[in-house]
């Protein structure tokens, strides 16, 4: 990673194409994050946790036909 000095202080600078790998990550996460979340029926703006609690209480509910859901 190349270095910039800055008011004596190294700061490190990322290149173009790490940026671009970061924003193709983010990106792609929030994709599947939103396709989990349409598959479980809630909304797709939905977080990890909530999507994860959803599974869990599903899951809770198929091993334990007399639990309250």
């Amino acid at each position: 990673m190349k270095t910039l000095y800055r008011f004596g202080r190294r700061i490190p600078v990322p290149s173009s194409v790490q940026v671009r790998h970061e924003l193709r990550s983010f990106i792609a996460e929030d994709n599947v994050r939103e396709l989990c979340a349409e598959a479980e029926g809630i909304k797709s703006s939905a977080t990890w946790d909530e999507i994860c609690a959803h599974r869990a209480k599903g899951a809770m509910a198929t091993q334990h036909p007399g639990a309250q859901t």
